[in-house]
């Protein structure tokens, strides 16, 4: 595991997602993130790794790599860190998107009169209209993704867009920041109780809080290489923890079968 070393100048940023505040760091090129509530990092690095057994591409995705941080007075924790995808572009969440055209996504998430999918249709029709952009096959496979993996931070602040103000254009941004993903809450998912009874407890965001609902809104093709993954999920030195555990369980659910490419799930 690499050691990183934070500098006494660097500035922690506190990042804050559903679950509380977690603590981070850009180093250089390196945006580096402390564990807060269990295994984050560990779950980070998981993800990312199911991912790069899929057909997207690496633009498509933000890598994560185990670390060592040691903090300027010697202290040292577990995280992950990743390189910065952000050039010189701007980013704007989802809801600031919406914000920034005098709206809001509540509306539509809360009304309960309207299905998941009607969700789901009125704020990708949104973002077209602010964007130009038709992200619905790319938002819909995330959410299968982050159903797979349990993800249950992925409100509407943790989807983002790229702004280029040279040439004023818009794109989706990689995939980023599951570390809220396959039970990595400890505080919430205790260690030694039964998965199965804790994998119940988990909700999903932003349109529904079934992941099954959520799943259904991807009608694309399988994009995941169940075989591949597996062999470097056992190949790999990385210790994975629970986390390990909860993918396996989940790469074996019957109802995740049309995410793996045909011929790759087999010898289950």
């Amino acid at each position: 595991m690499e050691s990183i070393h934070i500098p006494a100048d660097a500035v922690r940023i506190i990042s804050t997602s559903s679950k509380g505040d977690q603590s981070k760091w850009r180093v250089g090129n390196q945006w580096v993130k402390q564990n807060t509530r269990g295994y984050e990092g560990q779950a980070e690095v998981l993800a990312s790794l199911v991912l790069a057994h899929s057909t997207l591409q690496e633009k498509d995705y933000v890598k994560y790599y185990p670390c060592e941080i040691i903090l300027p007075d010697g202290e040292t924790s577990i995280g992950c860190y990743s390189h910065d995808f952000r050039d010189k572009l701007q980013e704007v969440t989802l809801e600031r998107l919406f914000e920034a055209n005098f709206t809001s996504t509540d509306p539509i998430l809360n009304d309960k009169s309207l299905s998941t999918s009607e969700k789901f249709e009125q704020i990708m029709q949104q973002v077209q209209d602010f964007t130009g952009l038709d992200v619905r096959f790319d938002i819909g496979r995330i959410l299968a993704f982050d159903a797979l993996i349990l993800n249950e931070d992925r409100h509407t602040n943790n989807i983002l867009f790229l702004y280029n103000p040279v040439e004023k254009s818009w794109q989706l941004a990689p995939i980023f920041d599951n570390g809220l993903s396959l039970l990595s809450d400890e505080k919430d998912y205790a260690p030694g109780k039964p998965l199965t009874i804790l994998m119940r407890k988990v909700k999903a965001k932003p349109f529904n809080s079934s992941f099954s609902k959520q799943l259904s809104l991807y009608t694309g093709p399988a994009f995941i290489d169940k075989l591949t993954l597996i062999e470097a999920l056992e190949s790999s030195t990385d210790d994975f923890g629970r986390a390990k555990q909860v993918l396996l369980s989940q790469v074996n659910d019957p109802i995740f079968k049309h995410l793996f490419i045909e011929g790759s799930e087999t010898n289950d």
